[in-house]
């Protein structure tokens, strides 16, 4: 009798690595990709469509974040085996995954056939990780970090600097405190354009439209002339230099800075 096959749902918002693995997993007689998820709120709604074996999880993610993710997979009856992709190596964050229920993780780059093994090698476990086995994960027992406006402030200056994102266009600060505020607020980039962009120009004595240019503009110019290297490693991809409309939309270049000081001051999503 034929073995089934592996049941996969890939879940990251890098979209040239996630269409590579698709053609690789696609010629596994193993193993079969059901679905692919771009942002966090999307890889629940197909885990509970398609209740997959495996759950390929990358931490930074849009709307909801991977660790975001984990929680919410830590309610469920029956939840899928989760092999987690970071690209920040952190020995905190990666004991943090695995009390969570993650069974093994990657820092990208990765080997891609070392991944198909991985898959074979723990997707059959599902039924070892039910809710009962796998544990809640509960944070209350680590006190909850708190962090002033003013620290967040340095962190968001310090990653735009490492990318060379302009400090001398107006987008600059606009674009610094969408950064804190979806930090410190999780599900404001669902309504970006009515909630974010009012609040700022507010402050600012603008306009929502306005500052949805000023920030866009930044984004672009940070896009064309910033540090190649520290743009890859944040988005995954190195064809921006060469295909200029292919410049991060503001949510998500929002959503990645933000996720990645969540991970590195270990704040709750």
């Amino acid at each position: 009798m034929t073995e089934e096959k592996i049941r996969v749902v890939l879940a990251d918002n890098n979209r040239e690595l996630c269409k590579v693995l698709t053609e690789h997993i696609e010629l596994q007689s193993d193993i079969e990709l059901v679905g692919i998820a771009y942002d966090g709120l999307q890889a629940i709604e197909l885990i509970q469509k398609f209740q997959p074996d495996l759950l390929i999880l990358d931490i930074t993610m849009p709307y909801l974040d991977g660790i975001g993710v984990m929680e919410r997979l830590a309610e469920m009856e029956e939840a899928p085996t989760v092999i987690v992709l970071t690209a920040f190596e952190q020995e905190s964050m990666v004991q943090r995954l695995i009390g969570m229920g993650a069974v093994y993780y990657m820092v990208k780059p990765f080997d891609t056939l070392t991944l198909l093994e991985r898959i074979r090698q723990f997707g059959r476990q599902k039924d070892d990780f039910t809710k009962e086995s796998r544990g809640l994960y509960n944070p209350s027992p680590t006190p909850v970090k708190t962090f002033s406006r003013q620290q967040l402030q340095m962190e968001v200056t310090k990653i735009f600097h490492e990318m060379g994102v302009p400090a001398h266009f107006r987008g600059y600060a606009y674009l610094r405190d969408a950064i804190i505020m979806a930090i410190e607020e999780n599900d404001i980039l669902g309504n970006i354009t009515k909630n974010l962009y009012p609040r700022i120009a507010e402050k600012y004595n603008s306009t929502a439209s306005g500052v949805e240019s000023a920030i866009r503009h930044t984004i672009e110019i940070g896009w064309e002339r910033g540090n190649c290297e520290s743009f890859k490693k944040m988005f995954g991809t190195d064809s921006y230099q060469t295909e200029k409309a292919r410049f991060p939309t503001a949510a998500s270049f929002i959503a990645k800075v933000a996720d990645r000081i969540r991970l590195q001051l270990q704040i709750p999503s």
